[in-house]
């Protein structure tokens, strides 16, 4: 019997413990290594954030999934690799140091962003990597609700989570114009390119950047944030952009403990290398997938930070992996991008699709946007649970009290 250690309680990890749980737990032992008690799918951290998120029926009990699965949880963080005796050793929420032997360590820690080393910035703004800091964020927004009067929000960076954070938070205060008590909020997108999703094709930029500003958010493109004050943010020209609270959201990173852990080699990003099979190319019995690894390509492109990407190694490992534990040889994972999807509002979204030849925006991509997160809860619980999931959630939207 082998000991396969998963760390990281994402998207990636759960999907990869759920999987080989099904397919190697009865001859494996399978053991995920996260600290929060309940999985949240991280795209959905701006609905966290801005209060919308339905804790009740979209989130998921490590433990008693892990139990009904065939993967045990183990809560704790991880501290450092001993590859000479194959010893993950992590810290207990007690505080108390251990260490959990391992046959395969696979790395899912997913990525934090990035602020370049910003002045101020960690210090003066929110971030949105972890439950944990989704769940501060709501407390802070929650209260700046009930304050009253004009306030305002600063976010920089205007990548998809940028702009779902803007769009998610100006709904909220929408809806809550109708109460005198309530605080209106200003929003400030903040971008240092000439476009917001500057990833994406311009059509669909342009696109986005219409129905943000007929929320009434302020887009500021060729915008560089030089420092960040308690009181608001100093761009690179000198103009100071007031907020009562301020998040950041531009550029990725793996976390800066990870860089060289274990003697495992990084990139300047501290993502761990690995081969196509995503194996790190330091340690044969290493894995890493998922934002926090450099994974390459035939082609010598690299695969992209995204959640789809995240998603499908996992699916790629889970099959590779087990049959490693068959005595098979390791497959590569080779990637193909299915385009992208960007929620604006509960009610709107826009994607790229056909390689990016064709934009579709309105009711029901936010439908499609929907779906991804159910073929995630698929994956993770079965078919079963997930219409289950859909049905109770369409009949509390039905039947719970009235908010206008």
């Amino acid at each position: 019997m082998s000991r396969v250690v998963i760390v990281g309680g994402g998207a990636a990890g759960l999907e990869l413990a759920s999987m080989l749980g099904k397919s190697a737990g009865k001859k494996h032992e399978i053991v995920l290594v996260e600290p929060e008690t309940h999985h949240y799918w991280k795209p959905r951290f701006h609905e966290i954030a801005a209060g919308t998120f339905d804790s009740d029926l979209d989130t998921v009990c490590y433990f008693s999934h892990g139990a009904k699965h065939g993967y045990m949880h183990y809560q704790a963080w991880m501290q450092d690799i001993d590859r000479d005796h194959k010893q993950l050793v992590v810290r207990k929420p007690n505080g108390e140091t251990d260490q959990l032997a391992y046959d395969y360590l696979v790395i899912a820690i997913g990525a934090i962003s990035n602020d370049f080393a910003t002045l101020g910035a960690k210090e003066h703004c929110l971030f949105l990597d972890t439950p944990e800091q989704a769940r501060h964020s709501w407390q802070l927004i929650s209260t700046l609700l009930r304050s009253g009067g004009h306030r305002s929000v600063n976010i920089v960076g205007a990548g998809a989570t940028g702009v779902e954070l803007a769009a998610e938070l100006a709904k909220v205060s929408e809806q809550l114009s109708s109460n005198p008590h309530a605080a209106k909020l200003q929003i400030n997108l903040i971008e240092a390119a000439d476009r917001i999703l500057p990833n994406s094709p311009v059509k669909m930029s342009t696109q986005a950047l219409s129905k943000l500003e007929n929320h009434g958010i302020k887009v500021m493109l060729n915008t560089r944030i030089a420092a960040v004050e308690n009181d608001g943010m100093t761009t690179s020209d000198g103009l100071h952009i007031n907020a009562d609270i301020q998040f950041w959201a531009a550029g990725i990173k793996a976390p800066d403990w990870l860089k060289n852990i274990g003697g495992l080699a990084t990139n300047r990003l501290n993502q761990l290398e690995v081969e196509q099979t995503l194996v790190t190319t330091t340690d044969d019995s290493i894995f890493a997938l998922g934002d926090c690894a450099a994974i390459p390509q035939a082609n010598g492109t690299m695969v992209p930070p995204k959640a789809q990407a995240a998603n499908r190694a996992a699916v790629h490992l889970a099959k590779s992996l087990t049959g490693k534990l068959n005595g098979q040889d390791l497959t590569p994972f080779v990637y193909k991008d299915g385009g992208m999807v960007v929620a604006i509002g509960h009610n709107f979204a826009i994607s790229t699709m056909m390689n990016d030849r064709l934009i579709l925006q309105g009711s029901l991509v936010r439908r499609l946007y929907d779906t991804i997160f159910r073929l995630h809860q698929k994956t993770v619980s079965g078919l079963l649970t997930m219409s289950r999931l859909i049905i109770i959630k369409r009949l509390k939207c039905i039947f719970k009290p009235s908010t206008n």
